[in-house]
């Protein structure tokens, strides 16, 4: 029996790199950046103008794949980017210095959400575990974990000749698509998990555990 889930997945080596002058430049730089930035709206200076967020989703690992609740627990990393318009600057008035890191707690994020959600505590995601990378032009990348409870619709009757198709919805709570637009760069194979039967049943209709 195989697992589908339709998903893009990236091979990602997340590297925090910042082509860095002084570090006072740095704090100073940020500072300035700062000292007027409003998080809680979007980063645009046209309300007409759309966010666009690049997102992409890793899967570390499958924790459990339930069939009696129907749902589906998974691990993994989300890595977005987009542009910010408030945090652009020249480059040649700040010693060269052409990107830095920000702990995206300080500026606007997407307000990323799962809305296929089986628990109340696992349907929203906040990128902040890293420092947020910015770039001159406003080019904001960041990164998250997370641990969603998914709901599946799951039919074993033909096991072990079934496929089984497991949707991850991920969107913006706040803002609709014509405000914050997610998009991808490219079609990416769908994961495929091969699950086991549950050992302590002794039934090929239990399936809990599963893995790449």
């Amino acid at each position: 029996m195989e697992l589908i889930l339709p998903i893009l997945l990236l091979i990602l080596t997340y590297v925090n790199i910042c082509y860095c002058g002084r570090p006072t430049t740095n704090r100073q730089l940020e500072k300035t950046l700062l000292a007027k930035y409003e998080r809680r709206h979007r980063p645009v200076k046209k309300e007409s103008t759309s966010t666009t967020v690049k997102a992409f989703i890793v899967i570390n690992h499958i924790e459990e794949v339930n069939q009696d609740e129907q749902t589906m627990i998974v691990h993994g990393m989300l890595w977005a980017q987009w542009k910010d318009e408030y945090l652009t600057w020249d480059p040649k008035k700040w010693s060269n210095v052409d990107m830095i890191s920000i702990q995206p707690w300080k500026i606007w994020q997407p307000a990323f959400a799962l809305y296929n959600s089986a628990k109340t505590n696992s349907w929203y995601l906040y990128m902040n575990g890293q420092p947020a990378t910015v770039t001159s032009n406003g080019k904001v990348s960041a990164i998250g974990a997370f641990t969603f409870h998914v709901t599946c619709s799951f039919d074993f009757s033909n096991f072990p000749y079934d496929t089984q198709d497991c949707p991850i919805v991920i969107a913006d709570w706040v803002y609709d698509l014509s405000k914050v637009n997610l998009t991808n760069s490219g079609v990416l194979p769908k994961p495929v998990i091969r699950l086991s039967t549950n050992p302590f049943r002794g039934t090929a209709k239990k399936h809990v555990a599963g893995g790449f």
